[in-house]
């Protein structure tokens, strides 16, 4: 799993950055394939970092921001992978509106990218500020990019590798955060309320805390595991505005007697996995199933061609 370290420094004159600029684009260290902008162009990313600077008579204080992501020596990602992740992160709601330089370098012998953010928004000229909490959610979010491409992972503080089988392994094993992912993206989109969204987390064992007076949910599995709603990702998907503004899509969609039909379908299908349980652990996590066609045929044929077609609404709308 890739590690995110902020580097401090002397980043509060334009010399430095203009230097840390030249520095991760240096074509002894990377490739001209390997760099990338977001809200910029790298290459010319010294002058468009400025211009919005000077846009705002923003020129006090720290300049930029530098963080690395780096990898394992031993994990067998290619520069091209390490690129791709960089462009799935820099799509974090914490980036929008800033502009971000960044290049793989493949001169050590780990693989590792370097970014640089200019810390005056180029669209709201406000400053860039970050607190422990954001941090955390980057690094997390950056796990859960690379676990798509099923990356070696580090286990607490002292960095101790699992490789790629042993992580698939515990994922199949025990992944029960991935299963309440998994239970809250797809009743998302059948609750037309907030009150019918709990209902229908509740009917598949899950309890939830959603209090007008505390800014996070709180989902608790029926084990006694909780997990708070910003932990989900994308988190900026699973806020309340976000939730609440998919039921308010899925009442203008969604007539009562389909969303009754859904729902039970839904619960067909929890069933259907605790006779045939796919992961053969012990445990009953009922939406792991939900993943992929081989769901969607065997709960076709349980209903006699009357799938469950969860992806008719577009979520990505949110």
């Amino acid at each position: 799993m890739a590690v995110i370290e902020f580097i401090n420094g002397k980043n509060n004159t334009l010399s430095a950055l203009n230097r840390v600029l030249k520095y991760i684009i240096n074509p002894a260290k990377t490739d001209e394939n390997l760099k990338g902008g977001h809200n910029c162009e790298v290459n010319t990313a010294y002058n468009e970092f400025f211009m919005t600077k000077s846009e705002y008579s923003k020129f006090k204080g720290r300049q930029y921001i530098h963080f690395t992501q780096s990898f394992a020596p031993y994990d067998k990602v290619t520069p091209e992978i390490v690129k791709k992740i960089a462009d799935e992160l820099v799509q974090m709601e914490t980036f929008k509106g800033f502009q971000v330089a960044y290049a793989v370098h493949t001169d050590r012998d780990h693989l590792h990218t370097h970014f640089v953010v200019n810390t005056v928004n180029k669209k709201t000229g406000m400053k860039w500020k970050q607190s422990a909490e954001q941090l955390q959610m980057m690094k997390d979010y950056s796990d859960e990019i690379c676990k798509k491409y099923g990356l070696i992972i580090t286990q607490g503080k002292s960095g101790s590798h699992v490789n790629r089988g042993e992580y698939r392994s515990k994922e199949k094993g025990h992944s029960w955060k991935y299963e309440l992912f998994l239970a809250v993206k797809k009743v998302k989109w059948i609750a037309r309320s907030k009150e019918e969204f709990i209902a229908n987390m509740n009917a598949l064992g899950y309890q939830v805390d959603w209090s007008d007076t505390r800014k996070y949910i709180t989902f608790t599995n029926g084990e006694g595991k909780k997990c708070r709603n910003r932990k989900l990702y994308p988190p900026e998907h699973f806020t309340k505005e976000a939730l609440l503004k998919a039921f308010e899509l899925n009442s203008q969609r969604m007539d009562a007697k389909l969303s009754r039909n859904k729902m039970e379908m839904l619960l067909s299908a929890v069933q259907l996995v605790k006779i045939d349980n796919p992961l053969d652990t012990g445990k009953n996590y009922p939406l792991s199933i939900l993943e992929g066609e081989a769901l969607k045929e065997k709960i076709e044929e349980s209903k006699k061609g009357k799938g469950l077609n969860w992806d008719k609404e577009s979520e990505n709308s949110m």
